[in-house]
């Protein structure tokens, strides 16, 4: 019987690439799944800018198998995927879905016939559309449904799956569905929802993790984050105000619940500067207590380069159009603090920083601050435009440069001290980019979108395979050479 402890002693380290469901799966109303909020918001809402939906995406749903066996002979040894909610649960709660059951079974034992550790994540973004209506992570009802939902998981997939997460970025998720209101249900600058929603999602996710660990399941579970890593600009001020400002803000409410297992010290002053109301749990600090998780899963592409508020109304920059616009990624906050923007370093389409050097200062932050928990870097890739040429093919030496210099500063991390045990690119394949649609590509192989989701390697899926395995030629030698 497969055992967790197993993984490390066969694998040494984790390499892999993810993906998320609503991203890559396509087959949005196939058999008996239910409507997922982004299902609803891409086929109703104006606000669906480039007028593109996850229907099909890259169609996973029929394509599985080809994308597992080019992970396994890419060499990859890990893949992170999510579960649709409403594929298990077509509401959210009652009813299961048998066929979303056997679906994700088929995914998960082909992962394992061919070598490769299934990573879960139980929530991604895609909340089913009958929660939605009943107010989201807002209501408070939700942190419930979401352990059933996990326990229905734990109970289906815990004897194969040894790696969980149990939400996908609860703080990006926050910002974007309340500060930047692109995401649904597209609430604009609202610092109150933003702060309750993160709230309400850790609680959601303590709940789950307590579940996990009294259901004794064989294996780890923890909560993935997106970076939030804090850099002052020199310029400004009250450096160390703005420090814990902005860290509360980009991050504390999720590390503190999930490698801590307790709400941050800071809380009651900071409901004072951003003047919002928690509504809390009455036995929140037994429920976080018990619901810390057991590593931290890392969405790593940027940093936050903030300073002191200089002037202006409180407004939030951000750019789903790519080329079409010059917004550069970044936020105001009347008379708090707002971001800073470095012109010595370069940035993506899309307007976000493209700082490699990041992974090992974030690393090393994390190790410093909070017990050097176990990590696992799960996310990080870049994305561009691309051509390819007439064989469908893509040199993408764009991506292979950052790739590598991200590596290079995670293993510099590592070699210092850092738990890191695994790295995922983003993504496996081209998917469907949340609002951005498919013009914007992170894959390591190319999808042909009009022509039935053809795939072809690019040179960064090559450059990905011949690095790892020179990783394993370097690290047996490595071993060889102790023992002599």
């Amino acid at each position: 019987m497969r055992k967790y402890e197993d993984i490390f002693s066969k694998k040494q380290f984790l390499w892999g690439s993810a993906t998320a469901a609503y991203q890559c799966e396509g087959a949005w109303d196939e058999e008996d799944k239910g409507i997922s909020e982004w299902d609803y918001f891409n086929h109703h809402s104006p606000l669906n800018i480039n007028q593109e939906d996850g229907d099909s995406a890259s169609d996973f749903y029929h394509h599985y198998k080809k994308d597992i066996d080019m992970m396994a002979e890419g060499k990859q040894n890990t893949y992170r995927f999510s579960i649709a909610w409403s594929r298990i649960l077509p509401k959210g709660y009652g009813e299961i879905s048998q066929a979303g059951i056997d679906f994700y079974n088929r995914v998960i034992d082909y992962c394992l016939e061919k070598d490769i550790e299934p990573n879960v994540t139980l929530f991604h973004y895609d909340l089913p559309l009958e929660l939605a209506k009943e107010g989201g992570w807002l209501n408070s009802k939700i942190t419930d449904y979401f352990n059933e939902y996990a326990k229905i998981c734990f109970e289906n997939f815990g004897d194969r799956v040894k790696l969980w997460a149990t939400i996908n970025e609860p703080r990006y998720y926050a910002y974007c569905t309340n500060i930047v209101g692109n995401y649904p249900p597209n609430r604009k600058l609202d610092f109150q929802s933003y702060f309750q929603s993160q709230y309400n999602l850790m609680l959601a996710s303590a709940k789950a993790i307590h579940t996990f660990k009294e259901m004794k399941i064989d294996g780890v579970i923890g909560i993935v984050h997106d970076n939030g890593s804090v850099e002052i600009d020199p310029a400004t001020k009250e450096s160390e105000n703005i420090f814990e400002i902005a860290d509360f803000f980009y991050n504390r409410l999720i590390l503190c619940p999930a490698l801590l297992g307790e709400l941050p010290p800071e809380l009651e002053k900071m409901i004072g500067i951003f003047g919002f109301t928690l509504l809390r749990a009455e036995n929140e600090t037994e429920l976080f207590r018990l619901g810390k998780g057991d590593y931290l899963g890392l969405n790593l592409y940027n940093r936050q380069y903030v300073t002191d508020w200089q002037e202006g109304k409180t407004e939030v920059f951000h750019n789903n159009k790519g080329s079409g616009s010059n917004n550069k990624e970044g936020i105001r906050v009347e008379n708090i603090f707002e971001s800073s923007f470095d012109e010595t370093v370069r940035r993506n389409k899309w307007g976000r920083e493209v700082n490699p050097r990041v992974m090992y200062t974030a690393l090393k932050e994390i190790k410093n601050r909070y017990e050097n928990p176990m990590i696992m870097i799960t996310e990080n890739g870049h994305g561009c435009y691309e051509e390819p040429d007439e064989t469908g093919y893509v040199v993408d030496d764009e991506r292979i440069e950052i790739f590598e210099q991200f590596l290079f500063y995670m293993r510099k991390a590592m070699d210092e001290g850092v738990n890191v045990k695994g790295y995922y690119h983003w993504s496996t394949m081209d998917i469907y980019s949340w609002i951005n649609g498919y013009r914007k590509r992170y894959g390591l192989v190319r999808v042909d979108f009009e022509n039935d989701f053809t795939r072809t390697p690019k040179k960064s899926y090559f450059w990905y395979r011949d690095y790892i395995i020179n990783y394993f030629a370097e690290a047996n030698e490595a071993v060889l050479t102790e023992t002599k």
